[in-house]
């Protein structure tokens, strides 16, 4: 009995040993390398800014701009007097953008008699468009004295970030 005890165990053995073989030889290890690459670019800018109004007697100056900013200088002349700047922005890049942000505050301590006044700008702005939005500058008509302080100064912020689908 104790000698077959002990064939039972070495066949048990050989099976396990057989078994692992087998399943060696049947198994196979797959590699797999991938690399990802982004190739969107995010390009939205401000493209140009024109003084497209200016009332006899006014300077628009010579409006400047970079990708992210632009800049104006405005002299009216007398009440009333108003000049409007043409903002262009364009999504030259390969990703839809969307506005998420506009911002526009006035010197605190500026005057009065001057008034920034802006249009509404494209929500979307997908790739390949173009949108304009106006900056008006108006004296403030039925001012009755010149202000001892004479310039106001704006400030602004639009920010366009990723379109969600």
């Amino acid at each position: 009995m104790h000698n077959n005890k002990m064939i039972i165990l070495i066949a048990f053995l050989v099976t396990i040993i057989l078994m692992s073989i087998g399943y060696s030889s049947f198994a196979t290890d797959f590699m797999i390398n991938g690399t990802t690459e982004i190739t969107g670019t995010w390009d939205v800018r401000i493209t140009n800014i024109t003084a497209i109004r200016v009332p006899e007697g006014c300077d628009a100056g010579t409006p400047t701009f970079t990708k992210d900013s632009a800049t104006f200088s405005a002299k009216l002349n007398k009440p009333g007097d108003e000049i409007i700047y043409e903002v262009t922005i364009e999504n030259l890049g390969t990703i839809d953008a969307s506005l998420q942000t506009i911002i526009f505050t006035e010197e605190i301590d500026g005057i009065e008699e001057i008034n920034y006044t802006t249009s509404e700008l494209k929500k979307d702005l997908n790739v390949g468009d173009i949108t304009t939005f106006n900056i008006i500058v108006t004296y403030v008509k039925g001012t009755e004295s010149i202000p001892d302080v004479k310039t106001k100064t704006l400030t602004g912020i639009i920010q366009y970030v990723q379109k969600e689908d």
